[in-house]
């Protein structure tokens, strides 16, 4: 018999082999949301995952950004294995996020018609009635790679060769379909009741509810700007043959890294080029350049980049910070725990920030603030600024989107950039990286580098971050003029080498903070690293692993 100790602090016997799913079936009305995920001895595990030793025990429930992961997972499996049953001859891979919803292409000669769609979320609708199973079966990696050989092609058979022979997989079946997938699943169908299927593009989205509200599906809200971005990036890294792990792990073994890197580059000053393009052609009207975006996508190089390509088109690039226009301390938001709010617009003084703006672009001599963070307080230190001809204002900041920041300044006298991380790269057609990820590693890495932050801090924090940019920077992303993706196909083999030490370092007695790291860790066991060594010294990595040639601005 084992002993695990419940959440509550009591102890229940259980028999060896025995998985959580029973347990938390038995615990299920004093949670708000179904269950969808165990936690054993602070690592996250599927439900249905026997276990043969003591330890704590507790829940994942699908009200939370890690349980909606399983939830859009399950999703996903449904999608795959209701469209191999009914039109064996299509091909999907999934592609990326829009909001809460997946688009995924289909890669067919044939393409799925509206009633295609239709058919199969109306069989997906009927797994969901029947609650049918999802079994999970542990395996070893022969085993498994034999069983599963249908789907084990490709970019797959290249990332599983990469495990030890003596590793345990885990595979799903649903309806006799196998599947891998890089975490785990509901225990069946009738956990993912909300969703809808809609024809888009060259495929299908599939629209899941909101983090925090598994109940409701809201409407499917099209963003065409983001979702060309990542439609550009993913077609870029296709057409060079880098758009997954397993093509970038086999270019490096090749010995093309420097190559990958030099491409990768020159994409980035091509896209800043043609910006600066965009601005220098409405240089007698625009004279405000907007820089907004998620934590860790590139901000400050971004800005810094493109000043210099607007430079070669002979404009004056004024650079402000939005961060000396904050409210003096004793005046800044307070959250409902009464601590400030520093990421809320209204920690902004507006009025003056707008003040400033007007009287600059009106060719005036303006005093420029110099925020204190020690004290708390704006300083004047004799700084002032005065707009010449062709010159341009580059502000950078979270709330650049927001049409408060700068309601007194007319439209035609800015363009609004949004900067963020959009991956192309994914293991392979079905597991795909997420972009919170990649801006995660890049966090932790310039916090350790830079701020003197070990990983367990940053991640403890990234809940917070992440809430704030919901708040403040995503509702706004419709508004942007431009999106320029900050992306670089072979970060995360540069980032290994600096988050992995970090990670490891989490200890297990750090709750969630130490799950993340163990989910990290397991996503970047199957990248192959690279020396960054050859990485140009202007590049946007730079900001995060060091040796950046804007040293002043990190």
């Amino acid at each position: 018999m084992l002993a695990w100790k419940l959440p509550n602090g009591q102890l229940r016997q259980v028999e060896e082999g025995s998985t959580l799913l029973d347990v938390a079936r038995s615990l299920q009305s004093s949670f708000a949301s179904p269950v969808v995920e165990g936690i054993f001895n602070n690592e996250a595990i599927d439900l249905q995952k026997p276990l043969y030793e003591d330890g704590s025990i507790g829940f994942i429930e699908v009200n939370t950004e890690s349980g909606m992961r399983v939830y859009t997972r399950t999703l996903l499996f449904m999608l795959l294995a209701c469209t191999k049953k009914l039109y064996p001859d299509v091909k999907i891979e999934v592609r990326n996020t829009l909001g809460s919803a997946f688009y995924c292409v289909d890669h067919s000669s044939r393409k799925l018609t509206q009633e295609d769609i239709k058919a199969i979320e109306a069989a997906m609708k009927q797994l969901v009635s029947a609650r049918t199973p999802i079994e999970l079966k542990l395996m070893s990696k022969a085993e498994a790679m034999k069983v599963a050989g249908s789907f084990c092609v490709g970019d797959r058979e290249a990332l599983l060769k990469q495990v030890p022979e003596d590793k345990v997989l885990s595979l799903y079946f649903l309806c006799g379909e196998p599947g891998y997938f890089f975490g785990p699943m509901c225990p069946d169908c009738g956990y993912v009741p909300n969703f809808e299927l809609l024809p888009y593009g060259n495929g299908v989205i599939i629209n899941y509810p909101d983090v925090g509200d598994w109940t409701h599906l809201p409407p499917f809200e099209d963003k065409p700007k983001l979702n060309a971005a990542y439609q550009e990036a993913e077609d870029w890294s296709a057409m060079i043959q880098c758009n997954t792990i397993g093509k970038l792990n086999k270019l490096i073994e090749g010995g093309y890294a420097g190559r990958i890197i030099q491409v990768a580059e020159a994409l980035h000053e091509k896209k800043l080029a043609g910006i600066a393009d965009m601005i220098a052609a409405r240089r007698d009207e625009l004279k405000l350049v907007l820089i907004a975006g998620p934590s860790s996508s590139g901000k400050t190089s971004t800005a810094q980049r493109l000043s210099i390509q607007m430079a070669v088109n002979g404009l004056r690039p004024m650079p402000i910070s939005m961060d000396d226009y904050y409210c003096n301390r004793v005046d800044t938001p307070r959250k409902p725990d009464g601590s400030y709010d520093f990421e809320c617009l209204e920690a902004i003084d507006l009025e003056l920030f707008n003040d400033h703006l007007q009287r600059l672009l009106a060719g005036e001599r303006v005093k420029m603030p110099k925020y204190n963070f020690r004290t708390g307080f704006r300083e004047y230190r004799g700084n002032e600024l005065q707009m010449q001809e062709n010159s341009v204002l580059v502000v950078e900041g979270i709330h650049g989107l927001n049409e408060k920041l700068t309601a007194a300044i007319p439209a035609n006298k800015k363009m609004k950039l949004y900067v963020s991380a959009l991956t192309p790269m994914s293991f392979d057609e079905y597991n795909r990286i997420h972009t919170t990820d990649v801006r995660l590693l890049r966090r932790m890495v310039r916090d350790s580098q830079f701020r003197s932050r070990d990983a367990e801090s940053t991640l403890m924090q990234w809940p917070d971050v992440r809430e704030g940019e919901e708040k403040y920077i995503f509702p706004f992303q419709t508004s942007a003029d431009v999106v320029f993706n900050t992306t670089l196909i072979y970060e995360l083999a540069v980032l290994k080498k600096y988050a992995v030490p970090l990670l490891q370092a989490v200890p297990r007695e750090a709750g969630k903070a130490y799950m993340t790291a163990q989910r990290l860790l397991n996503m970047l066991y199957f990248v192959k690293e690279i020396d960054d060594a050859v990485i140009p010294n202007n590049s946007i990595l730079r900001e995060f692993v060091g040796g950046s040639i804007f040293k002043d601005s990190l």
